[in-house]
């Protein structure tokens, strides 16, 4: 075992890299108490900088100037997709809470199955319960869920279009003719837009993660009933948001 200062001291490997000891507390985190691995980064030479900008900002400027996104803009959309990642990791959890599965030395039966294929096995084992408002939550949470995931995916997979053309990004659009097993899906992106989705995800981390860490049966726990009425709040705005380019080709838009 290592002591405190061990676990924090940085010190040079004979290859030249820095050695990191992180067995980081994942306690506060997951909920898990299992160390972290050891990082191993590569020493860096630093050279003497070419220019006196700071690093990545030539990139972050064509974003502003050629695709119209502001930095705030910039960074709602980075923190959306990292806790996204999080989001993922507590529903999992949730469903070992609502499947009473044991993971601890197994292969939990949630591993290797993409978030689409969780979020349907959560409202598949959620349905099973008891209760009016417990089943109007698990309806609410993976119907929300599922619209932020097509937008997260959009984000990730697609293709970012220029403010000349409208903006935003698209996945699964038939650039070349070609023909698309999946429906085309955009995300549309600006400051409200985008803040509108992180607070539905706020809304979802809220709610999964009162679910994975209950200790009682999550349709009768009141923490979990209450978040009813921001729950509809959360799945309004996403599918808002979601399907805005259908909404805005609508002839009652």
């Amino acid at each position: 075992m290592f002591s405190c200062a061990q676990r924090r001291s940085r010190r040079v490997n004979p290859a030249g890299s820095f050695v990191f000891g992180l067995r980081g507390d994942l306690h506060r985190i997951c909920g898990e108490t299992s160390p972290l691995p050891f990082c191993i980064i590569p020493q860096r030479r630093m050279g003497k900088p070419k220019t006196n900008q700071e690093p990545g900002s030539s990139l972050l400027s064509i974003l502003e100037t050629r695709y119209g996104l502001a930095r705030t803009t910039i960074e709602k959309i980075g923190a959306f997709v990292v806790m996204w990642a999080t989001f993922e990791g507590d529903l999992e959890r949730a469903l070992w809470q609502l499947t009473n599965e044991v993971p601890e030395g197994t292969v939990p039966t949630t591993d290797t199955k993409p978030v689409s294929r969780l979020i349907a096995m959560f409202r598949e084992e959620g349905l099973k319960l008891e209760g009016g408002d417990w089943q109007r939550i698990v309806t609410l949470l993976c119907d929300t869920a599922k619209n932020l995931a097509e937008y997260r995916n959009a984000l990730v997979h697609g293709r970012l279009l220029p403010t000349s053309v409208g903006g935003g990004l698209v996945l699964n659009a038939a650039w070349h003719g070609e023909q698309r097993t999946r429906d085309p899906v955009t995300a549309h992106i600006d400051d409200n837009l985008v803040g509108i989705m992180l607070d539905a995800l706020q809304e979802l981390l809220v709610l999964v993660r009162v679910i994975a860490s209950g200790g009682t049966t999550p349709n009768t726990d009141p923490s979990v009933l209450e978040r009813v009425p921001s729950l509809q709040h959360a799945y309004a705005g996403a599918g808002e948001v979601r399907f805005l380019t259908e909404a805005m080709n609508s002839e009652k838009y």
